[in-house]
């Protein structure tokens, strides 16, 4: 017994010294003005999904936390990048290495009559420059072309859109290809009434939805509470602005919580929002999922977004 007992005091201790370096070290990125998924074992801190051009920055500010006996820092790849353009909004979600790589992101995209919902956390790096971004905004623009949605992988392009016609369809071709500049594009053109809208890859939203609130610290509440936590209506509110793009798909919030009711709460607040942003409520389902060990684990007390 003394053993065991022994055992479980060192379990319980070095529990308590890993979820104080875990907050610090997210303390101390979070002053510094970096972005990181942080992973502690021991003494040993891991973290990944740091801009490249952070990666320095991040290593060092890591180290500098009391108690680090270890630093591993991952770069971060070439993200997915979506971009919509539904009537008069152009949505851009995807990740980006920081606020300079945003702005000139955002200069570049061409706004003319359009608003510009950016949906972009920071800790990626763009699969494409700014520029060539720009570019294939404009040329499905100048193809007047009111609902077309643009997905950018490292070196392809995936297009889709319904037009009125087949000349409407071989402009958009022409001007995207033109505007890639080498890079492959695959199309999902469809002809037939513009009336309807419906084109967007849902998939790839859910995608950028959820890199968006996760990447942004997640739809969570105080333990216990059906109080916010950080940036939870914030989060939420940009999520109301992407989802906008895709009126016909349907959403599940999925609550976490110890209590059902309390979980049921969360997920009633978070589609309260979402329906205050312009979000069919008919669309919105809520499901909870219990968390019978406590609400200790931020996940477990936190509203997930699925897009289908």
């Amino acid at each position: 017994m003394p053993a065991l007992l022994a055992a479980t005091g060192v379990f319980v201790y070095g529990s308590g010294v890993e979820r104080s370096l875990d907050a610090d070290v997210r303390s101390a990125l979070q002053k510094a003005g970096y972005h990181g998924v942080v992973a502690v074992s021991g003494r040993s801190v891991v973290v990944s999904e740091v801009a490249p051009r952070s990666a320095d920055a991040v290593r060092a500010v890591v180290a500098d936390v009391d108690g680090v006996a270890g630093t591993e820092v991952r770069q971060a790849g070439p993200e997915q990048l979506l971009v919509a353009v539904r009537g008069g909004e152009i949505l851009v979600a995807g990740a980006v290495a920081d606020d300079a790589e945003r702005r000139a992101l955002l200069d570049a995209v061409p706004t003319a009559d359009h608003r510009v919902t950016a949906a972009l956390r920071l800790g990626g790096t763009l699969p494409i420059p700014p520029a060539v971004i720009g570019r294939l905004v404009s040329a499905t623009l100048s193809a007047r072309v009111t609902e077309v949605t643009t997905t950018v992988h490292t070196g392809h392009v995936a297009i889709a859109a319904r037009v009125p016609d087949e000349h409407r369809a071989t402009a958009v071709r022409d001007a995207v290809r033109q505007a890639a500049n080498g890079l492959q594009v695959t199309d999902r053109i469809e002809i037939g009434p513009s009336t309807t809208i419906g084109d967007l890859n849902v998939e790839a939203l859910h995608d950028s939805v959820n890199r968006l609130v996760n990447g942004n610290g997640a739809i969570r509440f105080v333990q216990g509470t059906t109080a916010w936590e950080g940036h939870g209506p914030v989060l939420v509110h940009r999520v109301g602005r992407m989802l906008l793009v895709a009126p016909r798909a349907s959403i599940t919030l999925v609550a976490h919580g110890t209590d059902p009711a309390t979980a049921t709460k969360r997920g009633e607040l978070v589609r309260d929002e979402l329906v205050g942003q312009g979000v069919s409520p008919a669309l919105i389902a809520i499901e909870t999922r219990p968390a019978p060990d406590g609400e200790y684990d931020p996940a477990t007390r936190q509203v997930d977004v699925v897009v289908r």
